[in-house]
């Protein structure tokens, strides 16, 4: 009975992160479940300090971001037993920044050969 109640909780907030992303509003999450099982590397008030800095700072970029990739972090971020995290969201993103801006090859383009 606990499993069920879990599980359908888990769905319906997963589920409304997907619409949110589809609609391309950024997702609203709960910092105080975050921080709460944050762990002893920080402080919660630390926590909550970092989450709003983090949300600011995503509410400002998210336009900017891709859908594809908004999407694909919001479901890595809240995929698992942790709370959703803004800092994690945001991590994600300027990942997904940078990976798009990398070239594929490391050693860059082949050089044309010259007839």
């Amino acid at each position: 009975m606990k499993w069920t109640i879990l599980l359908s909780i888990c769905v319906s907030v997963l589920g409304t992160q997907i619409v949110a992303a589809a609609e391309r509003e950024m997702p609203k999450f709960d910092s105080t479940v975050a921080c709460r099982g944050s762990g002893s590397v920080i402080t919660p008030a630390k926590c909550m300090q970092d989450e709003q800095a983090a949300r600011d700072q995503l509410a400002k970029l998210w336009p900017q971001f891709k859908q594809a990739d908004a999407s694909r972090c919001i479901q890595i971020t809240t995929n698992g037993a942790a709370a959703a995290s803004y800092v994690e969201l945001l991590t994600c993103l300027q990942a997904a920044r940078i990976d798009e801006k990398t070239p594929t090859d490391p050693f860059g383009p082949l050089p044309s050969i010259a007839k």
